[in-house]
């Protein structure tokens, strides 16, 4: 025999990488704005060159001001930054200054830095991807061989031999474990289960675990 949960899904640890990385990628973003203004100031007083690197203010100012938006959006203006696709878009513009950075890197004759901002794109392009995947939809499975669970992205069994109860209320899945310790887990709101079968079904594969533990002794 064997039951499916559905349970709500869990993005609150989602939620705060997504708003960390932004703001990472904005605290390089400003570094490389105050980097390039520093080199556009230094291309036009040393006698070096002759004549000031314009790409490098453009783009010294355009990392600045994306930055310092990025940062207020991720701090003051989280709900709006996660509804919709607003987070994949600011994705977007975080890879096209990174990847303006490493083309004007690479015209100015600068290989080294160039290469290292065309790798932080490819990164920044990565985690767009994976932030844009169809999360899979997290269940909670119980059967014979124990209770089965997401936990951090991977499942995770919990035997019989250390559940001492289930209970299923008011769409909240208890599990009472050895020990006196307790996960719980909200259930999607209106899915369909026999939280009377469940709960039985748990009672006596606890009990027979209970048992097995008592003759091994």
């Amino acid at each position: 025999m064997q039951f499916l949960l559905p349970l709500m899904p869990a993005d609150a640890g989602a939620t705060r990488r997504m708003t960390t990385l932004h703001l990472m990628l904005a605290l390089v973003l400003c570094g490389i704005g105050a980097g390039s203004l520093v080199l556009y100031w230094f291309t036009k007083v040393s006698p070096t060159f002759s004549a000031a690197y314009t790409p490098f203010a453009v783009l010294g100012i355009f990392s600045l001001l994306i930055g310092l938006a990025i940062i207020a959006a991720a701090i003051f203006y989280k709900s709006w930054l996660r509804a919709g696709k607003r987070s994949i878009g600011l994705r977007l513009i975080e890879i096209v200054v990174v990847a303006g950075a490493s083309l004007t890197f690479a015209f100015a004759g600068q290989g080294k830095p160039a290469g290292m901002f065309a790798v932080i794109a490819a990164a920044i392009l990565l985690a767009a991807v994976w932030e844009a995947r169809k999360p899979a939809a997290a269940q909670v499975t119980i059967d014979e061989n124990g209770i089965r669970l997401p936990k951090g992205g991977i499942m995770r069994l919990l035997p019989w031999s250390e559940v001492d109860k289930v209970l299923v209320r008011h769409g909240i899945l208890s599990i009472e474990l050895s020990g006196n310790r307790l996960l719980q887990r909200t259930l999607l709101p209106g899915a369909r289960f026999d939280a009377a079968a469940i709960e039985g079904f748990c009672q006596e594969q606890s009990a027979a675990a209970a048992v097995t533990r008592s003759d091994d002794w």
